[in-house]
């Protein structure tokens, strides 16, 4: 586990656990640690191992340890990291966004998958299947060329625990996710999250480097300040775009 600071060490401690294969350096996660901290967080970013075969060990306990001695405010976390962050029990809200509580799969990887996930190896020789378009408009050909690959089976069985021993939901948390999602499991997600805290966004698996960033990132922005996800749907994180279609000129410190 990596952990960077970023922002004014003065303004309210924002955890953000990162997704799978997720850098601080990457230009799209980057655009999103500017606008966080241009909002007045001092943001913790979390990147995550990504070839772990224990997940409490290597991920949650780490991570909790983290959070705890720095007393962190409010939690925010991205595919993987909103599978760690919903095992970490801590008594902030949480706003998750693509949260990892399924893995999407189809056709014979149905029934490929769980025999594979059962070789007893860590070495990566599971493809991981995921393309730039699945991630977001935006995303970056060198980015992605940055992340893994491929998973291994080790890793896979890991995560299948982590999801099937997921804890309750918490009724202050806010989910965000996008109907269109093809890298996590939507309907597991629908299953554990109830209608009252779910926020549907338009865009791909990674929001912020998807084309409609601005406006899911505004909504965001909205829960973590406390705002309910029934307001937050009326506001619309997949409302439509401003008339001239244009984003908000990048913060600069």
């Amino acid at each position: 586990m990596r952990v960077t600071q970023h922002g004014d060490p003065g303004d309210d401690d924002l955890l953000f656990v990162l997704g799978w294969g997720n850098k601080p350096g990457h230009r799209s996660v980057e655009w999103l640690l500017d606008r966080l901290t241009y909002e007045g967080y001092h943001v913790h970013a979390v990147e995550l191992p990504t070839n772990g075969w224990e997940f409490e060990r290597q991920y949650v306990s780490p991570v909790r340890a983290y959070a705890v001695d720095r007393d962190i405010d409010l939690v925010l976390s991205h595919s993987t990291g909103g599978l760690v962050a919903a095992h970490l029990d801590l008594a902030v809200r949480n706003v998750f966004v693509s949260p990892w509580w399924g893995t999407a799969v189809s056709g014979l990887a149905t029934l490929f998958l769980p025999l594979i996930s059962r070789l007893p190896t860590t070495k990566a020789v599971v493809p991981s299947g995921i393309s730039r378009d699945d991630l977001g408009e935006l995303k970056l050909a060198a980015e992605l060329a940055d992340a893994p690959d491929n998973a291994s089976p080790a890793f896979l069985r890991m995560i299948r625990g982590a999801q099937e021993s997921l804890p309750p939901f918490s009724s202050d948390d806010v989910v965000f996710v996008s109907l269109s999602d093809r890298v996590v499991d939507v309907r597991a997600i629908g299953d554990r999250t109830p209608a009252a805290n779910l926020v549907p966004y338009d865009g791909g698996h990674e929001f912020f480097a998807s084309e409609g960033r601005e406006r899911t990132l505004s909504t965001v922005l909205d829960a973590l300040d406390g705002a309910d996800a029934s307001s937050l749907r009326v506001n619309g994180a997949d409302a439509p775009d401003s008339a001239d279609g244009t984003e908000p000129p990048r913060p600069t410190d």
